[in-house]
Parts: C-alpha cells; sequence; structure tokens
C-alpha cells in the first residue's frame, strides 16, 4: 500500500503524529509532500523514514497543480492530509484518489479569531464532508466534532510518543518547570505568564521555568521579562533530554488536538499540569486545572516528593495507553476505510 502525506510545515506536533504513524506501520510505503504556506521552524525531525519527500509552491493554485501532477506520478492508495489548509487544498480539487483528513485540531475551534470567521470555517469544513473518505481523528473530542459536521467514515488515531525514552525524570527541588511548543496565541503564552506570576505570588518555593521552542519575537521577549527561559527551536532528542531533567510538564494551549508534547512528556514520567480544555478532557490528559491560579497550586503541590511521585505514575498510566499497536490497528482501519468501521470515538 502507497500512502502520501501532505502537511503544511517541516516541524512541530503535526511532522511528529505523522512520524509515529510511519513509524507504526513499516508494511506501507510512506511518501511526504509539504505546503509551506508560510516560515515554519524546521526542527530536523527525521525524513528519512520516507520513500520520498517534495514540496509544492506556495501560492494556491501552482500548489493545485503541483498537487494533482504529484498525486499522478507517485499513485498513491491513500492521500492523507494534515491540517486545516492542508485538508482543504487535497478536497478542493478533483484528484483521482481517495483523501483522508486529518484536522488535528479544527480551525473553528480557534479563540484567537471572531464568531464570524468561525462560523465560515464550519460552513468550508461541512462542504467537503462529501470529499473526505475518511477523517481521521485525533481524539474522542475531534470524532464527536467530525461527527456533527456530517462525517459518517470517522476513526480516532491516537498520537504517542514516537520513541520511549530510557530517561525518567526525578524528583529535585528547585522544580524546572517546562513547557514545548511554538510561542503563539494557540499555546496561549499569556496563560501561562499569568500561571508563574500565581506561583511567585505565594511565594512558597523557588522553581525554574523554561519554554522549550521558540515563536513571536514580541511574546518571546515578554516570557523572558517574566521569569520564563526561552530555549529557540531544538531538535527533537534535546527536546526529549530537557524534558527528562524536568520535574513539572505544564500545558497552557487554548485549543488543540491532541499535543504530542503531553505524551512525550508523560513518556519520560514528568508530572502533568494542564489547562482543562475539551479535548484533553476526552483524552483523560492527568492533572487538569481551570485556571493560572489552579495551575499554580498543582505545580506548588509537586513540591510534596510524596504527591510528585504519584502524580509521575499517572503520567506513565496515561502515556502507556497511547500505544503503537493501538495506533497501528487505527491506522489500518483508516486506510482500509471499509464501511463495517463506520464511527470510531475512542
Amino acid at each position: 500500500m502507497r500512502v502520501v502525506h501532505l502537511v503544511e510545515s517541516l516541524g512541530g506536533g503535526v511532522l511528529s503524529s505523522v512520524l509515529t504513524m510511519v513509524d507504526a506501520t513499516p508494511d506501507i510505503e510512506h511518501h511526504l509532500l509539504t505546503w509551506p504556506r508560510r516560515d515554519h521552524a524546521d526542527t530536523g525531525d527525521e525524513r528519512g523514514v520516507f520513500d520520498s519527500t517534495g514540496a509544492l509552491p506556495r501560492r494556491p493554485l501552482a500548489a493545485a497543480r503541483a498537487l494533482r501532477s504529484e498525486v499522478d506520478d507517485l499513485a498513491p492508495d491513500v492521500l492523507h492530509a494534515h491540517s486545516s489548509y492542508a485538508g482543504m487544498l487535497a478536497r478542493g480539487i478533483e484528484l483521482d484518489v481517495d483523501v483522508l483528513y486529518s484536522p488535528h485540531c479544527f480551525a473553528f475551534e480557534r479563540r484567537d479569531i471572531g464568531a464570524a470567521p468561525r462560523a465560515g470555517i464550519r460552513r468550508v469544513e461541512r462542504a467537503l464532508v462529501g470529499r473526505t473518505a475518511v477523517l481521521v481523528a485525533c481524539s474522542p473530542h475531534e470524532a464527536v466534532l467530525a461527527r456533527d459536521l456530517g462525517h459518517r467514515r470517522v476513526v480516532t488515531v491516537p498520537n504517542r510518543a514516537l520513541h520511549v525514552p530510557d530517561e525518567r525524570a526525578r524528583f529535585a527541588a528547585p522544580l524546572r518547570v517546562v513547557t514545548v511548543g511554538r510561542i503563539s496565541a494557540q499555546k496561549d503564552w499569556r496563560h501561562l505568564l499569568a500561571a508563574k506570576r500565581s506561583f511567585d505570588h505565594a511565594g512558597a518555593w523557588p522553581a525554574q521555568w523554561e519554554w522549550l521552542g521558540g515563536g513571536d519575537a514580541g511574546a518571546e521577549a515578554e516570557l523572558r521579562e517574566g521569569g520564563i527561559a526561552v530555549s529557540g527551536w531544538l531538535p527533537r532528542e534535546e527536546v526529549v533530554r530537557r524534558l527528562a531533567s524536568a520535574q513539572v510538564y505544564v500545558h497552557t494551549a487554548a485549543w488543540e488536538g491532541a499535543p504530542v508534547s503531553v505524551i512525550e512528556a508523560a513518556s519520560v514520567g514528568l508530572p502533568i499540569v494542564a489547562r482543562r480544555i475539551p479535548t484533553l478532557e476526552s483524552l483523560s490528559v492527568p492533572g487538569l486545572a481551570s485556571s493560572p491560579e489552579d495551575i499554580a497550586l498543582r505545580v506548588a503541590g509537586l513540591h510534596d516528593p510524596s504527591q510528585w511521585s504519584a502524580e509521575q505514575q499517572s503520567s506513565l498510566a496515561f502515556a502507556a495507553d497511547h500505544s503503537v499497536s493501538a495506533q497501528r490497528r487505527r491506522l489500518g482501519t483508516a486506510y482500509q476505510h471499509t464501511p463495517a468501521a463506520a464511527l470510531i470515538l475512542s
């Protein structure tokens, strides 16, 4: 079987998710196409695992022509489009191939745009339902949203850590508190700053805070001014190493798909403190907190070694639920897209 993956960048969580899919299905021939609509950080993720790689032009019409040509040349059994714009491109033109679509968080869940744009995005998504062979959801929450749009072939494929590391986080004081990702409205760096301010205001214990990643220059400056170090973009191996040397993973995103960074942090045994949002609730992520103040309280509670150890076990159990075998089984269902597998929510 031959699958072509269409992604929008060569870094970040979406490519991490694709790499786990490739790793889980070594019997499938995987090809990678990138549509770089805007500048993205290339985090150096391994692309040698793909049978071929290519890039589409940035302009939509040229990208559409190039995608049609690539599909004709590669003759895949399936085109798997990842994220909103790639999904619109792949499903908005006539292609002689079944198109699977992974939103990795529907764009109408964004909270940095108004109600009218979100409603418009929802209408576009609904209009493209009939051009989608299978909707590949990354969480039960996303599967429910897909069903509400009108999709009837929905398969939930769990994300996971690409490689389960040998490293294990250990308790130490002062706590090192880390988060991972692009510094953006979606990751809501202001929420993290508010949590740190609340933590500092309590004044009970010192802690070191670091954002592993990069993004908006102004936001980076505000984070540093607020006492949160910013590493800039790092190779994946270095991210995992820094996760394993930390004591707490904090996740403050305002909207999400199924963040690989949370699973990677859990896989090294880091206690998780995460903002309570629908997708993380549907995934049963441990350590959910409803406000910056609640996040600060949870982080402070992890200064107790016994509490820290208990939360580490919760993280390891959560990571174990996101296994390669489950991912392989669900991908097989999605790529075969048989009518009998019409809807899988979890």
